[in-house]
């Protein structure tokens, strides 16, 4: 994991600010490059190969390339003996080499052989060209800016802003839908007005003579037609084998040691016990790094317990509480760049901080699963309505009643039905109202118009159709917010849930293989029979990593923070809220007459971000 930067003209003072605001991302060695065209800079985390050779930016032997590279192809060893037999020879052990060989060798179709995260610029001087790519799912971040004859990018937005030519704008329609929708990160835009992102699976190509920008899609997730499965057991038994492959890959390609999230919830104690069926691992030398908060409804100490009881392996929790929250509140916005929906993250920031002070340089963690598998409860509402309109009353109503079993009465799943049947001007109004979010009136009215999110996001869909959007644009936030709480202490998170093997192979598979009466991840569940305890395979109350942060924004200390932000004058002259309002939605809250929490928090956290970046 690395951070890299570059533009289309000389300036090494600009160079290495920019390299010096992403040191986090790689704090063991660092280089850079320019002739009269192009400026590359790179700051590296050493994972494989730790030599010097495996410095960056990496030319081929003629010099013809150049490439500066964040992220892992974790397939790069076969990648590797593939290209000896077409006559390619290596001087690194490194994975960068083979991914510049591969693009020398295959040019752009290079990427569909790739399994991994990445995100990389390579300099093709005889093509007078910058080639820019990102892997399917958005693992690693590649921002850019454009404008005119100027072109640059970076792995983090901070690292753009350090050019003085870049404007310090809040983009209007990003602060919108993050406060009515909880939407962001889901388009190519930033909250940056003018800053961009290579968006999930798309690649990019910069004329360095007609100073010209080309993007294109080069990954679109297959969601065809399920096929029927007859075996129950293959599918879950296939699933298991690619499962553990991704697993394997990530566990093994590495020079230094590899740990674990372990949350307590299903997927990363999927992740965790599967490692006890792998050859060649020693899965009781692993360790496991939790958070937990005894004696609250949020502690899943039990679970964690339960996982590391059956694998015996080294495990290492954490806790946190308010103060902490508010110590390191400046920090965590600094480095997530942009606002974020929630302080879960920072339950996952601690969990960083723990497993660094511990030595670790490599974690693995169960993002996407949710994503892949309908693990949030509003994903029943998308099955429900897609069996009624089957012609299938019996089978809804199955989903219904187990829906009830296992988590008893509760109305996302239903209410969601009738949302995703509504027209689009009551998706709007009931999403700002389920929100509570009190925007100020002229910005609403203006913004509603352009946004899109209601239809794209509340439509009527089948559950994989759901699963997709979901991938493409809900899942990026959360990707984002994991890879910077992890490089904030130098860390490389692998998610073995985005394999793209599994992934594509889950799309493959029914709905019924995703919810099955009431129950979520089905497959899941069925593939970890005999490898998971079952008071964690069975378990249906979803918590993630998760904070105390209703009963936290009640107290005196964060009282002060949230009384001062919503009564400075900066907060009104914004426009963004009704500010009578949220003041009395927060008193409101403060006393116990609703639950809020949401709305505050973007509150505060939106404030806090524009008085860091942009003011």
């Amino acid at each position: 994991m690395c951070g890299i930067c570059g533009f289309n003209w000389t300036d090494t003072d600009l160079l290495a600010r920019m390299m010096a605001v992403q040191e986090h991302r790689g704090p063991d060695d660092s280089g850079t490059f320019a002739d009269a065209r192009v400026s590359l800079g790179h700051r590296r985390l050493s994972i494989i190969d730790l030599t010097e050779a495996g410095r960056q930016p990496m030319a081929t032997a003629d010099g013809s390339l150049r490439i500066v590279y964040n992220g892992e192809v974790y397939n790069y060893v076969e990648l590797a003996a593939e290209l000896r037999r077409l006559g390619h020879t290596f001087r690194t052990r490194t994975d960068t080499e083979v991914l510049l060989e591969a693009y020398r060798e295959w040019g752009e179709g290079c990427l569909e052989r790739f399994n991994g995260m990445f995100a990389f610029a390579v300099y093709d001087e005889p093509k007078g060209r910058l080639f820019l790519a990102r892997d399917r799912f958005g693992i690693k971040p590649l921002h850019f800016w454009n404008r005119g004859d100027r072109f640059l990018f970076a792995s983090e937005i901070k690292a753009i802003l350090e050019c003085r030519d870049v404007p310090r704008r809040p983009d209007r329609l990003a602060v919108y839908d993050y406060l009515a929708f909880n939407c962001y990160n889901h388009t190519g835009g930033t909250f940056f007005d003018g800053v961009a992102s290579l968006l999930p699976g798309e690649c990019a190509t910069f004329d360095l003579r007609a100073q010209r920008l080309r993007r294109r899609r080069w990954y679109e997730l297959p969601v065809g037609r399920p096929r029927r499965v007859r075996d129950e057991r293959e599918a879950a038994a296939r699933f298991r084998d690619l499962f553990f492959d991704a697993i394997r890959l990530r566990l093994t390609r590495s020079d230094v040691e590899v740990g674990s999230c372990l949350s307590g919830g299903l997927d990363s104690s999927s992740i965790v016990c599967s490692m006890r069926r792998l050859r060649d691992v020693d899965a009781r030398s692993h360790q496991t790094f939790s958070i937990v908060f005894p004696n609250t409804p949020f502690d899943e100490s039990r679970y964690v317990a339960d996982v590391v009881g059956l694998t015996g392996m080294r495990s290492h929790t954490t806790t946190s509480s308010l103060e902490r929250l508010l110590g390191d509140l400046d920090r965590l916005v600094y480095h997530q760049d942009e606002p974020f929906g929630g302080p879960s993250i920072f339950a996952q920031w601690e969990v960083m901080r723990l497993a660094r002070a511990r030595g670790i340089e490599v974690l693995l963690d169960g993002q996407g699963g949710d994503e892949l598998m309908a693990g949030y409860y509003f994903f029943m509402a998308y099955l429900m309505l897609e069996y009624l309109l089957a012609g299938r009353p019996g089978a809804a109503a199955a989903e219904a009643i187990g829906i009830v079993r296992h988590h008893g009465w509760m109305t996302d799943p239903f209410l969601g039905a009738v949302l995703f049947v509504a027209p689009a001007r009551v998706k709007a109004m009931l999403g700002r109202r389920y929100f509570q979010v009190p925007l100020a009136r002229g910005f609403a009215r203006q913004m509603a118009a352009e946004s899109d999110v209601p239809n794209r996001m509340y439509s009527r869909l089948d559950l994989n159709q759901a699963l997709a959007y979901r991938m493409r644009f809900s899942l990026p936030q959360l990707l984002r917010e994991e890879d910077r709480n992890a490089m904030a202490f130098s860390i490389e998170s692998r998610l073995p849930f985005l394999d793209y093997r599994l992934v594509e192979y889950l799309f493959t598979l029914g709905p019924q293989w995703k919810v099955r009466r009431g129950m979520t991840k089905h497959v899941l569940r069925e593939a970890m029979r005999g490898i998971l305890p079952d008071r964690v395979r069975l378990r249906t109350y979803k918590l993630g990593f998760p904070t105390p942060i209703v009963e936290w924004l009640r107290r005196p200390l964060f009282r002060a923070l949230v009384d001062d932000l919503l009564h400075a004058d900066s907060f009104a002259a914004r426009g963004y809220f009704d500010v009578a309002r949220i003041q009395r939605l927060y008193a409101d809250h403060v006393s116990g007459k609703t639950d809020a929490w949401q709305t505050i928090w973007k509150a505060v956290n939106l404030e806090l971000w524009l008085r860091r970046f942009i003011d």
